[in-house]
């Protein structure tokens, strides 16, 4: 999705480089109660889980955690390497405005990220400090 706004409005951008998320690679495992001494006739499917749990809690109780597969990760926009299992998070770019408000963008590459915002650059006619892929800020 496209998104319009007033470059004049600037005032900072700030830069997140391609980073490894907290979903972690699960194999298939069986599901146990009471400490896993009793075995039960049921299993964790294989997948993707959030900070690699088979479970999560909360003040309510423990529950099966969601196993995502790599494509479901993808439509999030996720980067997944197969072979090692590993997903990023894609690099993003968020563009504050006046007023407090801020618009996010995610690419592929963090160069494709810092191509972006050099345009940004030229077509605000603003200067922003770049810091090595990581944060730009408004020249005062």
């Amino acid at each position: 999705m496209e998104q319009h706004f007033d470059v004049s409005r600037i005032v900072g951008i700030e830069i997140m480089p391609l980073r490894e998320s907290h979903y972690k690679w699960l194999p298939t495992k069986q599901k146990t109660f009471l400490w896993g001494i009793f075995k039960l006739n049921r299993w964790h499917p294989e997948g993707f889980y959030s900070y690699g749990n088979y479970t999560e809690c909360y003040e309510s109780g423990c529950f099966d955690a969601h196993q995502y597969t790599a494509e479901e990760l993808r439509k999030h926009n996720y980067i997944v390497e197969e072979i090692t299992n590993t997903v990023y998070e894609k690099p993003r770019v968020v563009i504050f405005l006046e007023h407090g408000y801020k618009i996010h963008s995610t690419f592929d590459s963090d160069s494709e990220a810092s191509e972006w915002v050099s345009n940004m650059r030229i077509v605000s006619g603003k200067e922003f400090e770049i810091n090595h892929m990581r944060t730009s800020r408004l020249k005062t």
